[in-house]
């Protein structure tokens, strides 16, 4: 199964866009863009309620054009262009959700708070949205159960965090700090960890297979159960 863009993806693709560009820079553009979506789209509907009253008769698409200007369809019209609006405003919408969502993640470390689900919400919002968790600070945090597959955590600061059946598949976490963390259970398949600092890490029965180790400092992990990745042996020469 071919994986989804993420909103990064698709917002860089908008940004490449000179229409879209104008879209997301003028309200008015979008005001424009939505009543001229509605109205075409009253048009189709009148024009197909007045031919089939017509029995389809020639020239019925334009004989009861002017019908179009009446209470009703002024209601109608208002209705369709908000909603067509609502539509458009999609992306700003997302952009303000990920701007709170990393307000949201400064707070929780200056609380100091270390167990908050919104917190898991907000870096799995993040994450799914494309954008890095790259130097976050987390230690201690109860993170169990935590979707963030495919992820930019590189550096993070993750030591003694709990992070049980967390699903980390194919996250960078390059760099990052997992001294004492509980990663029992955990998918790190296809994950970086090169460089990453595991000592006293708990990886029982973590699944490891395609994980990228160069470098990490595994002393005094519990791998017990774990899936570990195969190494290839170098070939030797004759």
């Amino acid at each position: 199964m071919p994986r989804q863009s993420s909103w990064v993806e698709r917002h860089q693709r908008r940004h490449d866009s000179r229409f879209f560009r104008l879209l997301d820079h003028s309200f008015l553009f979008r005001v424009a863009a939505a009543a001229s979506g509605a109205l075409a789209l009253l048009l189709v509907v009148n024009s197909y309620a007045s031919c089939r009253n017509n029995h389809w008769a020639k020239g019925c698409l334009w004989r009861d054009v002017e019908a179009l200007i009446s209470v009703g369809n002024v209601e109608a019209l208002s209705i369709v262009t908000a909603a067509f609006l609502y539509v458009l405003e999609g992306d700003k919408r997302r952009q303000r959700e990920n701007v709170e969502a990393y307000e949201f993640l400064m707070r929780c470390n200056a609380s100091g708070v270390k167990w908050l689900i919104g917190r898991v919400n907000a870096l799995e919002s993040l994450n799914r949205a494309g954008l890095p968790i790259d130097g976050q600070q987390l230690a201690g945090c109860d993170l169990h159960n935590l979707q963030a597959p495919n992820g930019h955590w590189h550096g993070v600061n993750l030591e003694n965090s709990v992070l049980r059946n967390a699903n980390l598949a194919g996250t960078d976490l390059r760099g990052s700090n997992l001294r004492g963390a509980d990663l029992s259970n955990a998918d790190l398949r296809k994950a970086d960890l090169r460089g990453a600092m595991l000592e006293g890490t708990q990886l029982q029965g973590a699944r490891l297979e395609g994980a990228l180790l160069d470098s990490a400092l595994l002393e005094g992990a519990d791998l017990s159960s774990a899936h570990l990745p195969t190494f290839t042996e170098p070939a030797v020469d004759h």
